[in-house]
């Protein structure tokens, strides 16, 4: 069930939460800024990177287009790692949100300090990354809560559009639903990750190379306190709707 025909009142775990979302993608964006920035990839858009592997590999740079082709599939190994995860963590009755923001945290933070010492190829790095955001996305990537926290910038955008059509044109037909806010929490998501990967990111690597993962990295370890601290439901909801 989306977002748009979700009760307007419907309480959601820790982790679906618009704050939540918006923060997922914030990270998000921060990751992006880094391998975009340093490779030329993309961590958490894929579409981006099959875009650019066509691109490329028209134009003759094969090099590049097997480092975008590359990021796609450990980025999928990412994802399939994660779904072990939260299957061997579900058999044993735990929660699995908490112990994934915190290895993500500290991974991103070793990735940051790799950066910054510079004793590791960029490449290995972006991998890295692919390979987490991967695991983020197959975690807390949902359309009915988390808003695609992960994120899915078509998605976003259509779904925000879509539901201010529906608001504006409420006298034409109304099926009963608010739109306006959920149209404004897809905004908010989008907005966090334009900040995170279309200007924070690059601004804070631009002083210093790895600052963006470290911003990553801080951001987690809020969530995984939040996510250790939160009573009731925590982990989002693994049988929901997932593009």
């Amino acid at each position: 069930m989306s977002l748009a025909h979700a009760p307007s009142l419907r309480r959601y775990p820790l982790l679906e939460t618009v704050w939540a979302s918006t923060s997922l993608a914030f990270v998000s964006g921060l990751l992006d800024a880094w391998t975009f920035g340093q490779v030329g990839t993309f961590a958490t858009v894929q579409s981006g990177n099959l875009i650019s592997l066509g691109y490329l590999t028209a134009g003759g740079n094969v090099g590049r287009a097997l480092l975008a082709a590359s990021s796609v599939l450990v980025f999928a190994l990412g994802a399939f790692v994660c779904s072990i995860l939260i299957l061997w963590l579900s058999r044993r009755g735990r929660s699995y949100s908490a112990p994934i923001l915190f290895g993500e945290a500290v991974f991103v933070v070793v990735l940051a300090a790799l950066s910054i010492s510079r004793v590791v190829e960029p490449m290995w790095i972006a991998w890295a990354i692919s390979f987490l955001a991967g695991v983020q996305g197959n975690a807390f990537h949902r359309e009915a809560g988390m808003l695609y926290g992960n994120i899915a910038v078509t998605s976003v955008i259509q779904m925000a559009a879509s539901l201010l059509g529906r608001a504006v044109g409420k006298r034409i037909a109304d099926d009963g639903e608010r739109h306006m806010r959920p149209a404004g929490a897809y905004l908010a998501v989008l907005f966090a990750f334009a900040v995170g990967g279309g200007g924070g990111g690059f601004l804070l690597n631009l002083g210093w190379e790895g600052w963006s993962l470290a911003g990553a990295a801080v951001v987690l370890a809020a969530l995984w306190t939040c996510a250790v601290r939160g009573r009731g439901a925590i982990d989002p909801a693994q049988n929901a709707p997932t593009p």
